[in-house]
């Protein structure tokens, strides 16, 4: 897999194209031309890339022409792009392969840069009073309820996301649990590290910071509702910052 790895995680990208939401487009567009000037590369995204993604046989979500076409431009520059699937984005069954050329992951991502070994995870579920979640998971990723969902009309589903869909800031109730959130993925990573990986990447708690213990690392993957975080990692050296930040890197 070429590096540098560029990550990003939790863009929760809105099928509504107010202005809003294309202002947010533009920054991730910028970021994806600064990395095609590079010439090399991949694109990692953490999942959640989608605020809503469920891909029907003969349609999928709409409002995300734009961005599916800077992908595709980004895979046709020579950056490769891997996706590992959020909790909002995990129903993908082959379309965003085969129109941008990404690979598709339903669990973690593993790779390698200088000999340390890096964990993608997108991490919902990891906290230890998430039981209830971790057994809806398995329910809503299985065949049946694939099946079951197919059944009702895009129209109807799209809608309905659209009002259910925490967009925005109501996902900042994260901060509100930050203390469980940190010490749930130290002990996850803790546990990771045990079994030879180096470095810990989480996403879907939307918190940013690298944190170093004895040459091991998590590096928390933030999102792009306000953050607009950016990670880089790079010949085993890792790099954070916000959009801006990463403009600016020669």
């Amino acid at each position: 897999m070429n590096e540098p790895y560029y990550i990003v995680s939790d863009n929760h990208f809105s099928m509504n194209n107010d202005s809003k939401e294309n202002k947010r487009r533009d920054k991730i567009f910028q970021v994806f031309d600064k990395i095609k000037s590079k010439g090399r590369g991949s694109l990692i995204i953490g999942g959640d890339f989608f605020d809503y993604w469920f891909e029907y046989k003969n349609q999928i979500p709409s409002g995300y022409d734009s961005i599916l076409n800077a992908l595709e431009d980004l895979y046709n520059s020579n950056i490769k792009i891997h996706y590992v699937a959020g909790n909002h984005d995990f129903w993908d069954f082959g379309y965003l392969n085969a129109q941008t050329g990404l690979k598709f992951y339903k669990g973690d991502l593993e790779l390698n840069s200088n000999n340390k070994k890096i964990l993608i995870t997108h991490g919902d579920g990891i906290l230890k009073s998430d039981v209830g979640y971790r057994i809806m998971k398995k329910i809503i990723r299985s065949k049946l309820f694939i099946f079951l969902y197919n059944l009702f009309p895009p129209s109807i589903t799209c809608a309905l996301s659209k009002k259910i869909s925490k967009s925005s800031s109501d996902y900042n109730h994260h901060d509100q649990y930050k203390k469980i959130i940190l010490k749930d993925t130290y002990d996850y990573a803790n546990q990771k590290w045990r079994l030879g990986y180096d470095i810990i990447c989480i996403g879907h708690y939307h918190q940013t910071g690298i944190i170093r213990e004895n040459n091991k690392e998590i590096i928390y993957l933030g999102d792009w509702l306000g953050k607009f975080t950016v990670t880089c990692i790079d010949n085993g050296k890792s790099w954070q910052g916000d959009w801006k930040e990463f403009l600016n890197l020669s």
